[in-house]
């Protein structure tokens, strides 16, 4: 098939992020140039489409693309992976990976929680704080955790993102909106393992074996800051060391999360597990890193016997037939 490769362009990326991830552009530079050759290995013609504001007339340009590899974070911020994604709907060409409204859904970590809520998968308890002004719920019980409403990439989760007060509570919220002029989402922070879950698929999703994210702590406090991520200042174990039956139940939780926004094709879900066992899930990845040997995507795919040129062929014929069907 003749496939175009929808991308965030390097120097775009490194502009648009490099105060907050300085290797951003390199991982996306190496994450284009590993999914084209994949492509060109199963045996496709690839045409690169760096996203820009033409993107519309750019698509159009293109003679005899047949689907799409949307690869794309956004073009002038990261929220903007939605708004590409709704670019992508008004063609006539399917593209690998979620629609308009789950992307919507993923990005605004309160809806998702929701959702999952409504399925019956564990969430933390939660509220959202739109001034800061707001009484705090009662049924919340410290530590909390702030963060952003919408954001990725762990943006706006810092080492005193977790309070275990009021006064620190209201400090950052302030930061939040002061930063970000957006909502905060504040929910219970639950001490205990921390692992993320890969699914593949569309009707039927394969849930990928399940990974553990290892902190430089043995008390559980440990979470993914901005700063961690950063420096990739974690370990990681696939397949994470899980007790047969809390594995399954996190594998079926994962399953109804990722019916319940409808994803299409893959994304990556955040859990935490209490002392108890009880998995909590956190949040979902729409539009997961593709990195090889790096991403935590292909990572846990190659647990489950997938090579990249075969996770990035089952991702093109996933869409390219799902099109085919509607």
């Amino acid at each position: 098939m003749h496939v175009g490769l929808l991308y965030t362009p390097a120097d775009v990326a490194k502009k648009r992020d490099s105060s907050i991830d300085p290797h951003g552009s390199e991982q996306m530079d190496l994450t284009v140039k590993a999914i084209e050759k994949a492509l060109m290995d199963n045996g496709h013609e690839v045409t690169r489409i760096p996203a820009t504001l033409d993107l519309l007339n750019d698509i159009k340009a293109i003679e005899g693309m047949e689907i799409i590899f949307n690869a794309c974070t956004g073009i002038t911020n990261k929220m903007q992976q939605a708004n590409v994604v709704g670019m992508l709907e008004l063609m006539e060409v399917p593209f690998v990976g979620s629609s308009l409204s789950t992307h919507i859904l993923g990005l605004h970590k309160h809806i998702s929680k929701r959702l999952f809520q409504s399925v019956g998968v564990p969430t933390a308890n939660f509220q959202v704080f739109y001034t800061g002004k707001e009484p705090v719920d009662p049924s919340l019980k410290y530590p909390l955790i702030i963060k952003p409403e919408h954001e990725g990439s762990s943006l706006g989760i810092t080492e005193d993102s977790v309070v275990h007060d009021e006064e620190a509570l209201r400090k950052g919220l302030k930061k939040v909106f002061q930063l970000f002029s957006q909502p905060a989402l504040v929910e219970e922070f639950i001490t205990g393992r921390e692992f993320t879950v890969g699914v593949l698929g569309n009707d039927d999703p394969e849930v990928l074996p399940i990974q553990e994210i290892i902190y430089d702590t043995t008390d559980g406090k440990g979470f993914m800051t901005v700063d961690i991520k950063a420096r990739d200042a974690v370990g990681v174990k696939c397949p994470a060391d899980l007790d047969e039956a809390v594995a399954a139940r996190i594998k079926d939780y994962a399953a109804k999360a990722y019916k319940a926004l409808g994803c299409d094709e893959y994304a990556r879900i955040d859990v935490r597990l209490d002392a108890e066992g009880t998995p909590y899930f956190l949040e979902i990845n729409t539009l997961p890193g593709m990195q090889p040997e790096y991403s935590d995507f292909p990572r846990v795919a190659k647990a489950a016997g997938y090579t990249y040129e075969s996770l990035i062929q089952k991702m093109v014929v996933m869409a390219f037939t799902k099109n085919k069907e509607k």
